[in-house]
């Protein structure tokens, strides 16, 4: 491919490391195999409650000083971090959400109630992976674990990473697996795409764009994390494997413990509403549960961010670092000090555009209502100055059509670190991009929850992806992505099973979009786009409906998106 010219590499981050621990040592779990373990004590030399993390990530690759950690220390606590299994300096063999994760947060947990340092009182804490292994371990209900504040973590393994609405993302997958194999930034010089440098960097847009897909890792990941890398290709339906990594709704109803679950604006996953509901099913009526959601992406929910995100004007007050609201949720329930984090209710969220936050007794809110929006044109909604439309009423016209040419997948140049996109408007000047906007409002709009498409859709081709994303049309003609999603539509009747086309038939799909919760001020529009692709996020399909892991051969597809009276292609928009 052409893109290949102008190759480089980038510099390699600094780290900012944590003083030297007061203790390390491999600490053996039930079958004897020792995890790399640190551990910082606080002043005064009497027991101390403690919190722990569970992290595939070396301190010398991402730096956990950043983070500000020790500032649980100078608060009186004593601080666990422990590398699980095949990372770091630990023994065994790496797992992707294996069982292991369930027994060894429980032996992890019950080893630090048990030395002198700690009072007996444990609890987690800790963002994406790091995350997944408190859900894991909570679900194992070891006796000492007292509360956890997972944030942005995957919980649905075809509907986020790995695989993305069934697409297999290489980029995440690939990029994340050479994050936990390094030892150093040296390791990753080149090697962890942030920003776009795909667009310069040789051997990364090889291994992006190379077939079979399966081959991609051969230069680059070993062992273990290959092994990783090729099973997941091997398992493209949610099968025994996957089930197995997926918590269940046992698991989240053996999760007895106080959580406090955190996310961003900007996160755009779907795992955190899956684990929110999954826990909430079971949680009776216990007010120990909640949810914040600030104006944060996925690495900002530790620390805040600032007074600007891509096109967002914010409050930078309100976005500010949430450790305090950590840090009385801890003091809560690890304590016995004081009430709590006070979020106005069980969910505090960040409203952009408004940029205030609203308290809910529940989430999603009791007070939002379904508004469905219908897709209509006159047959030729691409591009931003077609004639697609979102209307209240029953839409009409021809079909609009889109072409997948997998050969040449549209990149943009705009995206952050995980192929995501803020400014839409290059995706808008596409031909292949068909646009449905509403008209500009004449009142305000708050749309908060998850939205959810639905399309009738047929395409020449045994299989094709559909991606969509939500967006905002402000008057000075900025397109600000609000949500987004995919679907291979080979899964259109659900993960488990793999369903090809027939080539001209038309089939419904849906698709859920991730969480929104924005306002739309009069005078502004809301905007569907609809793309045959979401490269680099999600691999380009090859469309032949062979196997997605060892297809070589690629063809073009063409898609059409039907709304007339028998297909009511539409929005369905939580609203309040």
């Amino acid at each position: 491919m052409s893109l290949l010219r102008n190759a480089g590499r980038g510099a390699a981050p600094a780290v900012e490391m944590m003083p030297q621990p007061d203790i390390r040592m491999l600490v053996p779990m039930r079958d004897g195999v020792r995890l790399d373990t640190y551990v910082w004590l606080p002043a005064g030399g009497v027991p101390a409650p403690a919190i722990m993390w569970r992290t595939p990530y070396r301190e010398e690759v991402l730096g956990w000083a950043r983070l500000g950690l020790m500032r649980y220390v100078e608060e009186g606590y004593a601080f666990v971090c422990q590398l699980i299994r095949g990372t770091g300096e630990s023994e065994g063999e790496f797992q992707f959400s294996s069982p292991y994760e369930r027994s060894d947060g429980y032996d992890a947990v019950e080893w630090i109630a048990a030395q002198p340092w700690c009072d007996s009182k444990v609890g987690m804490d800790g963002g994406s992976y790091v995350g997944l292994t408190q859900y894991l371990a909570a679900s194992a209900r070891p006796p000492h674990l007292k509360c956890m504040i997972p944030h942005v973590t995957a919980a649905d393994y075809f509907q986020e990473i790995p695989y993305y609405g069934g697409c297999f993302s290489r980029l995440h997958t690939l990029n994340w697996l050479n994050l936990i194999s390094a030892r150093s930034p040296a390791d990753l010089t080149g090697g962890f795409i942030s920003a776009m440098p795909i667009l310069s960097q040789a051997d990364w847009l090889r291994r992006l764009t190379m077939r079979p897909v399966k081959d991609a890792a051969d230069d680059l990941l070993e062992g273990d994390k290959l092994a990783h890398y090729r099973d997941s290709l091997d398992h493209p339906t949610f099968d025994h494997w996957w089930k197995a990594k997926t918590m269940s709704a046992a698991d989240y109803a053996a999760m007895d413990l106080p959580t406090l679950i955190v996310t961003g604006n900007f996160d755009w996953s779907i795992g955190t509403m899956t684990a929110w509901n999954g826990l909430m099913a079971h949680a009776g009526d216990r007010d120990d549960r909640q949810l914040l959601i600030g104006p944060w992406d996925h690495g900002q929910v530790f620390l805040g961010g600032g007074d600007r995100y891509g096109p967002f004007d914010l409050d930078a007050d309100l976005g500010a670092d949430p450790f305090p609201i950590r840090l009385a949720f801890f003091d809560r329930h690890l304590k016995g000090k004081g009430d709590g984090p006070d979020l106005g209710g069980k969910a505090k969220v960040y409203i952009t555009g408004r940029n205030e936050y609203r308290s809910f007794s529940a989430f999603p809110p009791r007070e939002a209502r379904r508004l469905d929006l219908f897709l209509s044109s006159g047959g030729n909604a691409n591009g931003e100055r077609g004639d697609g439309r979102l209307v209240a009423s029953q839409g009409q016209g021809p079909a609009d059509r889109m072409q997948a040419d997998p050969d040449t997948p549209f990149i943009p140049t705009l995206a952050d670190a995980m192929g995501r996109f803020l400014d839409l408007t290059e995706h808008a000047r596409h031909i292949d991009t068909l646009v449905y906007a509403t008209e500009p409002f004449e009142e305000k709009l708050t749309i908060v929850g998850e939205a959810e498409l639905v399309l009738h859709v047929a395409v020449d081709a045994p299989d094709a992806d559909i991606a969509a994303y939500l967006a905002e049309i402000r008057p000075d003609g900025t397109i600000a992505q609000l949500a987004q999603h995919a679907l291979r539509l080979r899964y259109r009747e659900g993960f488990d099973r793999e369903v090809l086309l027939t080539p001209g038939v038309k089939v419904e799909a849906r698709l859920k979009l991730t969480l929104v919760c924005h306002e739309l001020a009069p005078g502004q529009r809301l905007a569907l786009l609809l793309r045959p692709d979401m490269f680099p996020l999600i691999d380009p399909n090859p469309n032949t409906g062979e196997p997605i892991a060892t297809a070589v051969g690629m063809r073009k597809a063409m898609l059409s998106i039907f709304h007339d009276a028998g297909s009511p292609s539409r929005l369905e928009l939580p609203v309040l």
